[in-house]
Parts: C-alpha cells; structure tokens; sequence
C-alpha cells in the first residue's frame, strides 16, 4: 500500500481513549461491532492509503457518500478532497468553506484540536445489505481549533447512518446525519458543550422525533379533552 504519512497509522492512543470512554461494549461478531470495525477500517483507509483502488472496504464502482444532504461524491472525488470535506459539505461556507480547504488543511485543522477523536457504533436498526446505525464521535478539547484554545472539555457528537453493502461487505452507498454546524461552533467557542453533548442536541433524527413526541402527546391531550367533554355532555 501506498501511505500518506510514510508507513501505517498508530492508533495506539485512540483505541485506548476508545476503550476507556466507549458506553458501548458490543460482543464480539455482533453485527454492532462488525459495523463499528468496518466504519473504521475505511476511515483509515480514507485518512491513510493515498490510492483510493487500494481501499479495500469500499466497493470501487458503486462506492457514493454523502451528508446531511449534501453532494453525494463518487470514491475518488470523496478521496481526493478528504473525509472532512465530505462530511461537512453541506454546511455554510461561514461554517466550513469546503472551497478553500484542501484535504490537507481540513486534516490538520482537526489533528490540531484533538490528539485522540474515537468513534463507536452505539445501536444498528438493520442488517444487510443496507445498515441502519447510530453513532458517537467523541475527544477531549485539548488543542487549537482557528485560534480557539481548548480547555480539555469534552466534545462529542451524536448521528445517524445508513450503509448499503455489497455481498462481500464492502461499502456501496453511505449516508450521514449529524448536527455539524454544533459541531464547529463547539470548536471556536461559540456555543458551549454542555448545551450539545447529548443525543437529542445533536442529532438531527432525535430532535424531528422528540417533536413529534411532542405535537403527539398535544395531540393526545386535545383528543383525551374532547372526549371528556362528549362524555359529560352525554351523561347530562
């Protein structure tokens, strides 16, 4: 393989903060952990192997990403451009202006704010061949991220995706949802942590059913009234 950094990665000190700080711990061949390794074996791919024909997670013809939406890039553009670019295509260019980060500068922004980034799977809703899965991404603030100083607060972010796999596992169609802009704003200081870190402050799925939760319960109360009335009216 041909290695961007000059040789395979060390993850020595995400897989520890991984192991001490998951709240998840999946059986081993559980269809959770099977996910979680295959999510991060080709985000070391992404991050490491300079050839994208190289990636042996991905499915070379049919391989597609996407984000909240955003552009859906094809398995060379999605490399040539970095997995930052991809996952925060669909913000605001006040937020993340992709146009003017390169794949190198949307790596070393990151690397400068966290010195380990873990991620874990925390429940999967469907099996193959198209995965429905939750998600956390978490580190420790202890960095530089444009300008903003970190005080070693803990940041994480929760989503929501879904994966489509071919018969040998590999990726074919990847979809994310998590809130990015929350995300960025942790990171210069604009919004504090403790109005996010949650998975109902994050995650865009969560928040669309705790309204609707909340519109049915209204609902519930309105319909449970005009019972009551009738009832009464009725009785009388």
């Amino acid at each position: 393989s041909k290695w961007r950094f000059g040789g395979p990665p060390d993850y020595s000190l995400t897989n520890l903060c991984y192991l001490k700080q998951r709240t998840k711990e999946h059986p081993e061949n559980s269809l959770e952990k099977i996910v979680e390794n295959l999510v991060k074996t080709w985000e070391m791919e992404r991050s490491h192997k300079i050839d994208s024909k190289q990636h042996k997670t991905v499915d070379q013809d049919k391989f597609m990403i996407s984000a909240n939406g955003g552009k859906k890039y094809n398995n060379k553009e999605a490399n040539d451009v970095g997995n930052y670019n991809v996952l925060l295509d669909a913000c605001p260019a006040e937020i993340w202006d992709k146009e003017n980060i390169s794949w190198e500068n949307s790596h070393e922004k990151f690397h400068s704010a966290f010195a380990a980034f873990p991620w874990e799977v925390l429940e999967v809703y469907s099996g193959p061949p198209k995965v429905g899965f939750s998600w956390r991404h978490w580190g420790n603030f202890t960095g530089t991220y444009e300008d903003n100083k970190g005080e070693g607060q803990l940041i994480e972010m929760f989503g929501f995706g879904t994966a489509v796999v071919n018969d040998k596992l590999q990726l074919c169609d990847v979809e994310i949802f998590y809130n990015a802009e929350d995300f960025i704003k942790n990171l210069r200081g604009e919004k504090k942590v403790e109005d996010t870190n949650s998975p109902k402050a994050t995650c865009p799925f969560a928040k669309t059913v705790a309204a609707e939760n909340a519109l049915a319960e209204k609902d519930s109360s309105w319909i449970s009234s005009l019972v009551g009335g009738l009832m009464k009216m009725l009785v009388k």
